[in-house]
């Protein structure tokens, strides 16, 4: 997925929570019309889609920005720091 634009990168990231939101709720709202259940039906659909798409920026973040290499330090410079010196 490198080159990348702000435009596309910005579009990319909208549709992924457009459809993780509306999708789910669309559900929701259907299965109350049909079942009657109230708003059971929006409330799970609205608690899923909000999971969906936390679920889907953040791999797409993941993906678009990797950590950065960690980096451990030097074992010398660890060994030399906790020895203390006798100079007799």
């Amino acid at each position: 997925m490198k080159g990348w634009n702000g435009f596309g990168l910005a579009m990319q990231f909208s549709w992924t929570l457009l459809f993780s939101l509306l999708i789910p709720l669309l559900a929701g709202i259907w299965v109350d019309k049909r079942f009657g259940t109230g708003p059971w039906g929006v409330l799970a659909g609205t608690g899923l889609g909000v999971l969906a798409a936390t679920v889907g920026v953040a791999r797409m973040a993941m993906r678009m920005f990797p950590r950065p290499p960690t980096t451990q330090p030097d074992r010398q410079e660890t060994d030399a720091e906790g020895e203390e010196e006798s100079h007799e």
